[in-house]
């Protein structure tokens, strides 16, 4: 019988090793922090979420922009009222993207409503 507390058979990985095993773990593609981003919601949020379409725009200076196209205009707007709880979900899974747009077509056009962190409209066009 293997005695519990003998821990000399025991082969234990140094802590460097495990700091770079951890931080493979943390690079995640563009799709896996997309995933990440919509499992923070509620089911309600996610299935709103789930009709959008998503994607990140990095400017010249590297500074990223999440845009979210709304099927419709009843969707944009109750995502906005979400802007505090999008934008604090953005800094756990983007570490460049620093503002978000949600959009709708209407007309032909594209009509978005700019955040900054913090959920705060920038600008509604």
């Amino acid at each position: 019988m293997t005695d519990p507390y003998d821990f000399e058979d025991e082969e234990f990985n140094s802590l460097e090793d495990e700091l770079l095993a951890l931080n493979r773990t943390l690079v995640m593609t563009e799709t896996e922090a997309l995933q990440h981003f919509k499992s923070f919601f509620d089911s309600r949020s996610r299935a709103m979420l789930q009709d959008c379409l998503f994607r990140v725009l990095y400017r010249e200076d590297g500074i990223g922009v999440l845009e979210i196209l709304c099927p419709n205009e009843i969707i944009q707007n109750r995502l906005s009222r979400k802007g505090l709880k999008i934008s604090n979900t953005i800094r756990t899974c983007w570490k460049n993207v620093k503002f978000f747009s949600i959009c709708v077509q209407k007309d032909g056009e594209l009509s978005c409503k700019r955040f900054r962190h913090g959920g705060n409209l920038i600008e509604d066009t």
